[in-house]
């Protein structure tokens, strides 16, 4: 496997992870507090996946892994399917934000460490997308 493929899909898998890890006990714990609060939740990840495959102008997330898998990029799977490599981008650092956010509100990180991620964080979901 070439460098840019591992890397790509590296970032997509780490991206996946740290969205697993930071709400995998609040859906644990919204289940057993309030059944209804867990669905939506889980919807909001299901809706989440939905707008990437959207964005990306492809329908399951085998399409995306079997591209990604191949040699593509994000940015090559949008123009593939005609759709706007940088709204990829958007989206991603929209939705890396608001988990920043929540770590934030949660305290499970620093406001200097929140500054942090924050300033580098179009670059590095930039650098994913395009393969760089």
């Amino acid at each position: 496997m070439n460098r840019k493929r591992m890397l790509v899909i590296c970032t997509l898998l780490l991206a996946l992870s740290i969205g697993q890890s930071s709400t995998w006990g609040s859906r644990t714990n919204a289940a057993a507090l309030a059944p209804e609060r867990a669905l939506h939740v889980q919807d909001n990840e299901a809706s989440k996946d939905d707008d990437l495959l959207k964005t990306l102008g492809i329908s399951s997330d085998e399409q995306l892994y079997d591209a990604l898998y191949n040699g593509q990029t994000l940015a090559d799977i949008a123009q593939t399917n005609n759709q706007d490599a940088q709204a990829i981008v958007d989206l991603q650092v929209a939705q890396l934000t608001e988990q920043l956010d929540q770590r934030l509100a949660n305290k499970s990180i620093t406001l200097e460490q929140y500054q942090a991620h924050k300033a580098e964080l179009t670059q590095v979901v930039a650098k994913s997308v395009f393969g760089l």
